[in-house]
Formats: C-alpha cells, sequence, structure tokens
C-alpha cells in the first residue's frame, strides 16, 4: 500500500549537500531543550551512519575490481577522491556528534 513512499538520494552526486545538512541537523538540534528536537538529532545521526555505510560499501565494491584489474588512471582517482570524501564525513560526523574537532579514526 505504501510502497511507493520510498526514496534515494545518489550519495556520488548529492552526498555532500546530504551530509552537510545532516552535519547541520545534529549540531543545531542536539543542543535544543526540546525533546522533538532532540529526536531529530538522533535521527539525523542514524541517518548519517546509514548513509556512510552505504559510502563505504560503494567504495569497497570499487576498489575490489580496481584490485581485480579493471580500472584506468580516472578510475583510481575517482575511489580515491571517494575515500577521501568517506574519511572526511566521519570526521565530520565525529565533530558533530562529539562536540570536538579532531579525527575519530586515527
Amino acid at each position: 500500500m505504501f510502497g511507493n513512499l520510498e526514496f534515494s538520494i545518489n550519495l556520488y552526486t548529492e552526498g555532500e549537500k546530504f551530509f552537510d545538512m545532516l552535519k547541520a541537523v545534529i549540531r543545531d538540534s542536539k543542543k535544543s531543550q526540546w525533546p522533538h528536537e532532540k529526536e531529530r538529532a538522533v535521527f539525523a545521526e542514524q541517518l548519517f551512519k546509514k548513509a556512510l555505510d552505504t559510502f563505504e560499501e560503494g567504495i569497497k565494491t570499487a576498489e575490489s575490481k580496481v584490485e581485480e584489474g579493471f580500472h584506468t588512471e580516472q578510475d583510481l582517482r575517482l575511489v580515491k577522491d571517494m575515500r577521501e570524501k568517506c574519511d572526511y564525513w566521519k570526521k565530520k560526523l565525529y565533530e558533530a556528534v562529539s562536540g570536538k574537532t579532531g579525527s575519530c579514526c586515527s
């Protein structure tokens, strides 16, 4: 009945805007005194993590194709750029959630 209510976001083309929007929601809503705004921050954090997991899976798939020899120099650059973006957004999620700057992953 409600199967048509799903949508998707291409993290390769729209990921920057999507992650930035979620980061702002987390940062701004978690400080609120209002329970519904704190719930928004929790939901945004869960969505951010799920999107990062999806992004990571896509990178691993691309990396495995590169390792199998199916690549060009441009493919290598794209995979490297995607890995850097993923690491960047992991760091930004950590900063938004913890309120600290620095790396979560080092």
